[in-house]
């Protein structure tokens, strides 16, 4: 195999931004929620470790 042939030549789509507007209140503490792994979630009451590998 020649080097050209280990190369892929993929181009990706540029990905929409999404408006995802001011964030909610959290109905527990009343704080502003952010945004995390696609949803919104209050990190005060909730953790600081919120993500995927910690739930």
């Amino acid at each position: 195999m020649s080097p050209d042939e280990n190369e892929l030549d993929i181009e990706l789509p540029v990905l929409p931004i999404i408006d995802k507007g001011p964030p909610p209140d959290c109905p527990l503490c009343g704080d502003p929620m952010a945004f995390i792994d696609g949803d919104w979630g209050c990190q005060d009451c909730n953790g600081e470790l919120m993500g995927p590998e910690t739930g």
